[in-house]
């Protein structure tokens, strides 16, 4: 096992932890602060959200994400050697990716004390919480800039059809943006997001982009039916804005899982 512990923690709570690695020689044992109130700003920045972000990441509740505290087992030290990034930053991958490396992540009680308003405490607001939230901020943007070209393709597509039935329009539109956006999502997720992780992806992204398409388009046309429109209205285009960001969600979870999966051992 291999302690981690920042100053801020009495030797109690690292007796705490070690007991606990006893019980779980194989898990990552962590030392969870009960917040409240009186927990100085600092502290308590980004916690709640990034409980939020581990969790829908890992798949694990931590309620304290940023705890220095932690108990590591051997078989985690050797992967961990070769984590990028410093600080902050590597704590939090080292959360992420426990669930890669089959490692449960176990929570154990301990006191939280601050001195002096948690004055010594070396988080920088910003740049570490930029640092913390940079992969899923990658996944975020090239979601973004694919979702505009979407968008904007869809909405001129709909302008230069001029007088077409509304649901063919819908239809022709979304299956072209579609088709150029994916090919600048893909790009981007497959190269920058997750690193060109995975096998078969090219496959497996057709697939999912195939299913997305028509699920868009259908749901776009019956959500469009819901809202009242005339010709030249924006119903369609805030119809397509609402279905596309639900598929949004639903692909994130799909993309991570089944199509860009890190291979076992990779760094």
């Amino acid at each position: 096992m291999l302690p981690w512990m920042r100053m801020e923690h009495p030797v109690d709570a690292l007796a705490a932890c070690i007991h606990q690695f006893e019980n779980h020689p194989q898990d990552l044992i962590i030392g969870a602060r009960q917040f409240t109130n009186q927990i100085p700003w600092r502290s308590q920045f980004g916690n709640v959200l990034t409980r939020k972000l581990v969790r829908m990441l890992t798949r694990q509740n931590i309620s304290d994400t940023q705890t220095g505290l932690r108990v590591i087992p051997q078989s985690y030290v050797r992967h961990l050697l070769s984590f990028p990034g410093e600080r902050f930053e590597f704590e939090f991958d080292m959360l992420l990716r426990a669930r890669k490396f089959q490692v449960k992540i176990t929570e154990q009680p301990i006191p939280t004390i601050y001195l002096d308003g948690n004055k010594s405490s070396h988080f920088r607001v910003v740049r570490d919480s930029v640092a913390i939230y940079a992969r899923f901020l990658k996944f975020a943007m090239s979601g973004l800039i694919s979702f505009l070209v979407d968008v904007g393709l869809f909405e001129l597509m709909i302008v230069l059809m001029g007088k077409e039935l509304l649901g063919e329009r819908i239809i022709v539109a979304t299956i072209v943006s579609r088709l150029l956006s994916a090919m600048v999502n893909y790009t981007l997720n497959h190269r920058v997001v997750f690193g060109k992780q995975g096998r078969q992806t090219v496959i497996k992204y057709g697939v999912l982009f195939i299913i997305q398409m028509f699920a868009s388009g259908y749901l776009t046309d019956l959500v469009t039916g819901w809202l009242p429109h005339s010709q030249g209205s924006v119903a369609p285009l805030i119809a397509k804005i609402v279905v596309d960001f639900t598929l949004f969600i639903i692909s994130y979870q799909i993309q991570r899982d089944l199509i860009f999966k890190e291979k076992r051992g990779a760094d």
